[in-house]
Formats: C-alpha cells, sequence, structure tokens
C-alpha cells in the first residue's frame, strides 16, 4: 500500500526537551536490557550498577568543573530546586548564628517559574514568612546587581540563572558572585544552570556557587533524570527520605537507566566529539535562522542581543501575525517551535519578556526557536530552506511588493473576521479596493493594517461598535498606522453613500446595515438579529456578529458528526461523495496541501478546498457553500473546524462532518 508524502518534521524547541541521541539511547537500553541491576544489592549485578552510578558521579563533577563538590543524581531540575530551598531555609532556621531582622528570598524576574513557585511554598510550609523579592532585569535581561547589593545582606537565599530558557540571555556568574559576596558571604546561592550545561563553560570550583540544578532531556539524555551540584560544605537536607539511597542523601532506587544516559552525555561532552557543533558553528546556524526568518516576514522584532545570548535560543515576533498564527504555519511546513517556556504553555503573555519592558505585542505574541548542539549544518539548512517556502504564500497576504492590484490578487474582497482576545473585528473589502472596518480592536490594529497597506487598500469607513473611550483609542491606533505609511490608505466618506451604508441607532443599540444591489445585506451589530422569521442570524463565535439573509426559517438540530480518523475520513467521504474542507489559513494550507491531499487520497480532485474560518461568512454570502453537499472539515487541531461546524449547522447544512483531533495527530 503506497503511504501518503509525510511532512519531514523539523524540531526548532530544543529548549524544551530533546530527542535521546543514538549512543545515548543506545547505553540506556543496554542497562535496561542486560546491566539492570540494583545499586544497592551486594551480588556481582549489583556490584556493576554502583560501579556505573559512581562513574558517572565522577564524570558529571569533572563536566561541572569540581573536585570536591557533591553531585546527587535527581530525577529532573525542579527536584533539585526543592531540595536546594528546603536545605537553605530549613539551614537558617535551625542556624544559631544566622538571624536576620527581616529575612528575604531574592530570584531573578526573568527566572524559570519553577524557582519562585517553589520559593513561595517553602517559605509558608517551613514557617519561614520571609519577603519574597524580584531582581529586576533590564531590557536586555541582566540581573540588576544595585538591587541585589541594596537587598543580599538580609537574603537567606538567591537564585538566578546561568542562561534564560526564553531568551537564551546569559548572565556574568562572576560578576554576579562579586555582587553576592561584598554583602553576604553566607547567603544560600542557587544558579538554575538547565540550559547551561554543553553551551557555556561551568567550572564550580572557581565560583561559589552554592546549589545548581540540570536536567537530562535538556541535552540528549532522557526524561526523568537529572542532578545537583552542591558546594562542599554547603548545607544539606535530604527532600526524599526513606531507604538511605545516595549516601542518605536521596533516597528510593536510582533511575541506572538514565544514570547509564547521563553517562554516555558526559562521554560525549569529554571527548569534545564532532557531534556536538562548536561555538562558531552555533553561532553560524542562528546567523542562517535569523536570515531566513528575516527574507520570509517583515517586521521581525529579536528579543535579546545575541552578544548576550547563546546561539541556540532565537526569540522574536512577527508586528502583523500572532504567535499562534506563526506557530500554525510552522507547524504546516512541518517546523516546531513554540510560543516561550514549555512549562509556560497556556500563559497569554511571556512573563520573562514583561520584566526586559518589552511591548504588549511583543510579550504576547513571542515566537522561541531553539536548536541543540547536535543539530548539523545540513539540518540548519534544511530548517531554512522550509521557513523560506512560507514566502510566497504570506505574499499573497500581508507582503508589501509592486503588483498591480487586481481583484485577483487582493485576497481580501468581501468580508473577513478577524478574532483574538475573545472579540471579532470585520474587514469588508470592495471590488474597487475600498475597506470598511467594523469594530476595531487594539489586538487586531497590527494585522488589520498590514492587511490594508500590503494589499493596497483604501479604507473608507472606521465604524465603532461603540463609542467607548477604548474604541476610540483603537481607531485612531488605526488611523496613525496608516497614515505612518505614507500612503493614502485612509479617506472617510459619508456612510449613507457609495455602498448604501446606514447607521441605524436605537436606545437598545447601535447597527451599520450594509445593503447589496442584489438583495443580500450585512448587519454589523451589538448582538446580530433575525428581523423576521424568513431570516436567521448567523454569530460570531462569542456574540458580536452580521445577520445572513438565508431562506431558512428554523435552525438545524442534526447531531454534529465527529470523524476520528484518517481511514473513517476516507468511508466517509466515499460513502456521501464528500468535500474536504480545509478552514486553515491560506499560508498554512498551501505550507502542506499536497501532504494532505495524499493523505485523504485525493490527488488533483476539486473536492479538496480551502476557506479560511475567517472567510466563511464570505462564502456563505456569496453562497459559494451548498447546504446538500457533505463537508469534511479539517485544521490543524479540529478546534478551528469545530467551531465552522457549529456555524454550518445552524444553518442548515445537512451533513458536516469534522476531524475531531486535526490533523496534528494522523
Amino acid at each position: 500500500m503506497n503511504q501518503p508524502p509525510s511532512l519531514q518534521p523539523i524540531y526548532l524547541d530544543a529548549n524544551a526537551t530533546t530527542p535521546v541521541l543514538e549512543p545515548i539511547a543506545t547505553s540506556v537500553m543496554s542497562v535496561m536490557l542486560a546491566d539492570f541491576g540494583n545499586p544497592s544489592s551486594a551480588h556481582v549485578t549489583g556490584v556493576k550498577a554502583k560501579r556505573l552510578l559512581e562513574e558517572t558521579r565522577a564524570l558529571g563533577l569533572e563536566i561541572i568543573g569540581t573536585q570536591s563538590g557533591e553531585l546527587l543524581f535527581t530525577s529532573g531540575a525542579t527536584e533539585g530546586i526543592q531540595t536546594a530551598v528546603v536545605s537553605a531555609i530549613s539551614d537558617y532556621l535551625q542556624s544559631e548564628q544566622l538571624h536576620y531582622d527581616s529575612p528575604v528570598l531574592l530570584y531573578g524576574a526573568t527566572e524559570h517559574k519553577a524557582v519562585p513557585n517553589t520559593l513561595i511554598h517553602w517559605n509558608k510550609m517551613l514557617g519561614l514568612n520571609a519577603r519574597i523579592l524580584e531582581i529586576p532585569v533590564d531590557k536586555v535581561g541582566l540581573l540588576d546587581h544595585n538591587f541585589i547589593a541594596e537587598h543580599a545582606h538580609q537574603a537567606v537565599m538567591i537564585c538566578t540563572m546561568a542562561v534564560n530558557n526564553e531568551t537564551g540571555v546569559k548572565q556574568d556568574l562572576k560578576l554576579l558572585e562579586d555582587t553576592i559576596r561584598a554583602v553576604n558571604t553566607d547567603v544560600a546561592w542557587l544558579v538554575d544552570c538547565v540550559q547551561a550545561l554543553g553551551k557555556v563553560p561551568l567550572n564550580m570550583d572557581t565560583i561559589s556557587i552554592d546549589y545548581a540544578p540540570f536536567s537530562g532531556h535538556k541535552l540528549y539524555a532522557p526524561k526523568g533524570v537529572g542532578f545537583l551540584y552542591i558546594r562542599n560544605g554547603r548545607p544539606y537536607t535530604p527532600f526524599i527520605a526513606g531507604g538511605g539511597q545516595e549516601s542518605g542523601m536521596r533516597s528510593g532506587t536510582e533511575n541506572l537507566p538514565g544514570i547509564a544516559g547521563l553517562k554516555a552525555l558526559f562521554e560525549i561532552l569529554m571527548s569534545k566529539s564532532a557531534l556536538f557543533k562548536s561555538g562558531e558553528q552555533l553561532q553560524q546556524h542562528r546567523l542562517l535562522l535569523v536570515e531566513a526568518l528575516n527574507d520570509t516576514f517583515e517586521d521581525v522584532s529579536y528579543h535579546s542581543d545575541p552578544e548576550l545570548s547563546v546561539s541556540t535560543t532565537i526569540n522574536f515576533s512577527v508586528a502583523y501575525l500572532t504567535n499562534k498564527e506563526v506557530m500554525d504555519l510552522f507547524d504546516a511546513a512541518g517546523i516546531r517551535v513554540s510560543g516561550g517556556s514549555a512549562c509556560s504553555a497556556g500563559a497569554s503573555s511571556s512573563f520573562v519578556l514583561e520584566a526586559m519592558g518589552l511591548t504588549r505585542w511583543q510579550c504576547e505574541n513571542a515566537v522561541r526557536l531553539s536548536f541543540g548542539p547536535a543539530d548539523d549544518f545540513e539540518f540548519i539548512t534544511n530548517a531554512c530552506s522550509a521557513i523560506r517556502c512560507l514566502k510566497p504564500s504570506l505574499q499573497k497576504l500581508y507582503l508589501k511588493n509592486n503588483e498591480k492590484r487586481s481583484a485577483k490578487r487582493v485576497n481580501y474582497i468581501g468580508l473577513t473576521q478577524l478574532e483574538c482576545d475573545s472579540q471579532s473585528c470585520w474587514l469588508f473589502v470592495t471590488e474597487d479596493f475600498e475597506a470598511i472596518v467594523y469594530n476595531p480592536i487594539e489586538s487586531v490594529i497590527q494585522k488589520l493594517s498590514r492587511i490594508i497597506l500590503s494589499q493596497n487598500l483604501t479604507c473608507t469607513a472606521i465604524l465603532l461598535k461603540q463609542d467607548s473611550v477604548k474604541q476610540q483609542h483603537a481607531r485612531e491606533r488605526l488611523l496613525s498606522v496608516l497614515e505612518v505609511s505614507n500612503e493614502t490608505n485612509y479617506r472617510e466618506i459619508p456612510t449613507c453613500q457609495k455602498w448604501n451604508l446606514k447607521r441605524e441607532e436605537s436606545e437598545q443599540s447601535l447597527s451599520y446595515v450594509l445593503r447589496f444591489t442584489n438583495g443580500k445585506r450585512i448587519r454589523f451589530a451589538e448582538k446580530a438579529q433575525a428581523e423576521s422569521s424568513s431570516h436567521e442570524a448567523l454569530f460570531t463565535p462569542r456574540g458580536a456578529g452580521f445577520d445572513l439573509v438565508t431562506e431558512k426559517t428554523g435552525l438545524n438540530k442534526l447531531k454534529p458528526i465527529e470523524i476520528n480518523s484518517v481511514e473513517e475520513a476516507k468511508s466517509w467521504l466515499s460513502q456521501f461523495e464528500g468535500v474536504v474542507l480545509d478552514v486553515r489559513d491560506l499560508v498554512e494550507h498551501e505550507a502542506s496541501k499536497e501532504h494532505v491531499k495524499a493523505l485523504f487520497g485525493m490527488g488533483d480532485s476539486p473536492s479538496f478546498i480551502n476557506i479560511p474560518r475567517s472567510r466563511l461568512a464570505n462564502e456563505l454570502l456569496e453562497k459559494r457553500l451548498n447546504e446538500h453537499t457533505p463537508y469534511l472539515l479539517i485544521c490543524r487541531t479540529g478546534t478551528r473546524s469545530k467551531k465552522a461546524q457549529e456555524t454550518l449547522i445552524k444553518l442548515g447544512f445537512k451533513h458536516v462532518a469534522n476531524l475531531s483531533d486535526g490533523l496534528a495527530l494522523v
């Protein structure tokens, strides 16, 4: 059976996790299958396991540059952070010498959330009740040393990081040491080294770092294993008590397969293997990726100084695309990136970029592209090619060019819905390239203005949903962006002219009705309401909407059809002679359309069409969708297609199925 061509995944989210390298995986598997002994067992198999464990410990100490410190195997960096915090606070509470009038716990404003959340938890649970203070950072992400010097004399613990997981910014650890120890020689100092291993030099014997957590899966070892460095003589309280493993410092049977993975990783690092690229090579890889981004997108902002950051992390935003839109585009092209820290997934804004004082747009729409030191030149050039493949489709929608304007080239003729922050803004474009904006909202101004400018439209009216300060501000923001362009992109006309656009106002609502010569009508209103039983309201998902005149008198009560696999989808399409309707944006669609066609066995069939969900209303107005045609709706994860399915069912479409988990899981 012929398999559909697949998009070779290009993984550029190494700061979240990395694949396990083959030599490391081989070592792990060998221990799982052959050398599987318990290091606490007295027989030969146990003795061999113990030797592997101690050899790994010795190598790890050498890798991080210490002959005197302790190396404790953990489940990962989070456990290491817990152990360090509990040890430091417990020691202070038990100390007869140390007692501060107003004890504080300090942490960097851009630390991984595992650090402040751990401080808050154990500060309360152990009864320290210290003030927890956030160390500010400057605009490039470097810690405020004056703030540290001001508060370090009362500090029980100071937590910083070597390399930031979102931006790649490196802290000057020697300078930090000078600042801290000049004020307080006893304070416990934790440095999160998770993103530093294999990327920056580490020499623990030359610096007074007390605790340093590491995690294996950030550098090609398995998940679930890490280690904690503890400076010789510094306080230690076991975080996990029990059978007394790890010399009583961390009970529980050691994760020997994971530790074998660390051993293999340490051996690669020690050998200076060509498997890990040099600093110069990594810098070249970064430059190639930045060039590809600049060639593909316009108005790209980079959020860290490359001179102050590791080469393997690029944090950026595009002025007119949300980070979700960028990630959707990349995903369609087989490129995996993230919107920031994997452990902050779901957050609406990057607290790291907020702390650096970046704009709201940049904080909310940052994209993190990160690669590993084992990614070779061929991999990076393939990634650059995949990124550049998005440009032709982007050119149609957002990129400025000098082509002569034509209805065929302008992709926004008719009605387009722009959604963000649970609100909808509507753009209507005539065949004369004149645009009406209804309900401008701050979060879509960048994208809206980019559409108007790149498509060379003339905005002739900006209609406010309500006469509020927020709406007025959004209108002024849009006007200012259009005026800054030095182009004639705004010319307000009386709303009673040209398209028979009429303002209707009552005590309850304000609406604008746009009437067409063919009898069609759009009503922009705070709440779309049908005027008679022969009309039916089509709502946007969250209330603001437009009236769409249809022939139906009632809503369709059919139960939505959920499709759970490609095979089920093929069977359904064959049975009903259905059409695959891709509701992803044009760039996403074009980036993977050949793959999707092959997936459903469609070839060059006309039964595979693309109507972005933002254009669904327009296609319904133009009657380009047939309510009797069976449609299978698809998108990346099934979310957008589910919403489109709900809309079509409301309008009386009889056979509408949804690929429930989207294309991501097929």
